[in-house]
């Protein structure tokens, strides 16, 4: 008698809510909650700065020693932190007709530069490719005085842009693993390799050095996208995380219903927990 009591009870308490009810004009305005989640459904919501991949192709030095060349392959793995570069357009004054105020126009653009983490590995190849990168560049060996180098320069002299410069790429991905974007880079080089710092009391770091790259231009591929949120599939982990939580809460919810608002949690529930199950957000 008591459940049927609190059902009425509930049902009557729905009615008086209803006709109670001032109508909503919230979604109607041209900012609104709804359609900024709305916004980020269609887009597959936001950016994850940390799903990337960074691909650097064998300079020409390296193509000589295999050595090298497995290094530059092997880098994909150790770039801890990267920018996507940018540009500045430089403006110039400019007069329309030779009278009036100045204009201004666009002079020449200008990429930005490069600057990417490298984790170091124990074996010394990834500190060791960089500074032979460099010294690609720049023959800065005092052996090569009177004698030239491995490299085919003496000491102080500038090698052909061709042979040390090369293409980088930086892919980004959703946190299903599909492509987003690939930014290619051309005609990359170092310019500025860091200093590796040591210390005693850096029990629980890894090496690092930061190298800056020049680049003279770049190219963006936009890959198409997985769809809304609510179609793509998860990530397995995402899956396991989602589909742990999505039992959780229906087993706590899994019981006699007293009132219809505990029906409507069983149900709404379970159709999460399915959807979990079926790999879907």
């Amino acid at each position: 008698m008591a459940k049927i009591t609190d059902i009425a009870k509930t049902l009557f308490n729905l009615g008086k809510g209803i006709g109670l009810e001032k109508p909503r004009e919230g979604s109607q305005k041209p900012f609104s909650l709804d359609k900024f989640t709305g916004a980020l459904q269609n887009s597959n919501s936001l950016a994850r700065a940390n799903r990337y991949v960074v691909s650097i192709d064998t300079p020409q030095w390296a193509q000589q020693n295999s050595a090298y060349s497995d290094d530059a392959k092997q880098l994909v793995f150790f770039c801890d932190a990267i920018n996507i570069p940018g540009a500045t357009i430089n403006a110039v004054d400019h007069r329309r007709l030779g009278l009036g105020p100045l204009d201004r126009r666009p002079g020449q653009v200008l990429p930005a530069e490069i600057t990417a983490s490298f984790m170091l590995d124990q074996n010394g190849r990834n500190l060791n490719f960089f500074q032979e990168w460099i010294n690609s560049v720049f023959e800065i060996d005092p052996r090569t005085v009177l004698n030239e180098g491995p490299n085919g320069a003496l000491f102080g002299e500038v090698h052909y842009h061709d042979y040390y410069a090369t293409t980088m790429r930086i892919s980004t991905y959703d946190v299903s693993a599909n492509e987003i974007t690939e930014i290619t880079a051309y005609e990359v080089w170092p310019f500025v390799l860091g200093d590796v710092t040591l210390g005693w009391a850096q029990n629980d770091e890894f090496a690092r050095v930061q190298v800056n790259f020049q680049v003279r231009s770049w190219t963006t591929n936009l890959s198409e996208g997985p769809g809304p949120a609510s179609d793509r599939a998860l990530g397995g982990f995402e899956r396991l995380i989602r589909l742990g939580t999505a039992g959780q809460s229906l087993v706590s919810s899994f019981k006699t219903p007293n009132n219809v608002g505990d029906a409507i949690n069983i149900v709404s529930n379970a159709q999460t927990f399915l959807g979990a199950l079926g790999g879907k957000t």
